[in-house]
């Protein structure tokens, strides 16, 4: 038999190959990240003017130095966490593996899967937000933003717009594993190559998920940007430990938005972030099962 001398997996077995899939999606998307932020919260910010502004700030180099460590780290283990708890939180919920489930029970498990995503993430935005929008130099490196944000906000500064983040993991992850199966099964009758099918498919879902929460980030960006620069005015207290937990300037931000800009306020930099998020959905759709059959093999796992 095919399963002779192997073992059965458990789902700490899928980890390896889970994070070796998201830090090499992570390292690869970055510099689309790094204008679909500036796009986002700065709303009328087209990607070329973002890109230019970037450059004109920091460089070629500024990839490297603005922010990378704390964004391949944050996304890394996002992605990591959102691919681990999918099929943990499906066979909590209906008590069978997610490769038997529906569409909508794969939606379903992927986004209440989120909640640990964004707790863990939380810290690095924030930090990954201030060393992007950083075109004065004011902070050397990722651990002297973490420096400043606990030294004049507490640990609870680090969790700025947790509210919005988590709002946009939710609408992202419950569309990409919605429909993924979904354009993979339609793909299959017209494009006979695996691979083919895997890329298209993993774009759409991860364009479907943007479409969904792309509003999400440009408010919660704007959230965040101006809570960061707060942090800068010492005439400005402290706030509560539970501000950085409130949705509600999250919602007011999307009510004022949509009020005062409509549309293309709501969905500011939606061209950098499907570009982001559906590159990102096709290059998870194609590496995580080979990631994991590859692993599998080694390890003598079935």
């Amino acid at each position: 038999m095919a399963t002779d001398g192997k073992r059965k997996a458990n789902s700490f077995d899928t980890l390896p190959p889970i994070c070796g899939g998201a830090l090499v999606t992570s390292i690869i998307m970055y510099p689309v990240d790094v204008v679909r932020a500036i796009c986002m919260s700065n709303p009328g910010t087209g990607a070329g003017e973002a890109l230019s502004g970037f450059l004109k700030a920091h460089g070629m180099m500024g990839f490297v130095k603005q922010g990378l460590v704390a964004e391949v780290t944050r996304a890394s283990i996002s992605r990591a966490v959102k691919f681990f708890m999918q099929p943990v939180v499906h066979r909590s919920l209906y008590g069978k593996p997610e490769t038997q489930g529906t569409p909508v029970s794969k939606g379903l498990a992927g986004a209440l899967g989120t909640v640990p995503e964004v707790i863990a993430i939380s810290p690095l935005e924030n930090i990954k937000l201030a060393a992007q929008l950083d075109k004065e130099g004011k902070f050397k490196g990722s651990a002297d933003i973490a420096k400043h944000i606990l030294k004049t906000r507490g640990f609870n500064g680090l969790m700025i717009g947790y509210a919005g983040m988590q709002v946009r993991q939710f609408l992202w992850t419950g569309g990409f594993f919605l429909t993924l199966d979904f354009y993979k099964s339609n793909l299959a009758t017209v494009i006979p190559n695996k691979l083919a099918q895997d890329v298209i498919s993993g774009f759409a879902a991860g364009a479907t998920g943007t479409a969904l929460n792309c509003w999400t980030d440009v408010c919660r960006s704007i959230v965040q940007k101006k809570a960061l620069a707060d942090t800068f005015n010492p005439e400005i207290p402290r706030p509560s430990a539970l501000t950085a937990y409130n949705p509600g300037p999250f919602f007011a931000e999307a009510a004022h938005l949509g009020k005062t800009r409509g549309i293309a306020g709501l969905y500011a930099g939606v061209g950098p972030k499907m570009v982001h998020l559906g590159g990102s959905g096709a290059i998870l759709a194609v590496l995580m099962p080979r990631f994991k059959q590859m692993w599998f093999d080694a390890m003598g796992l079935y």
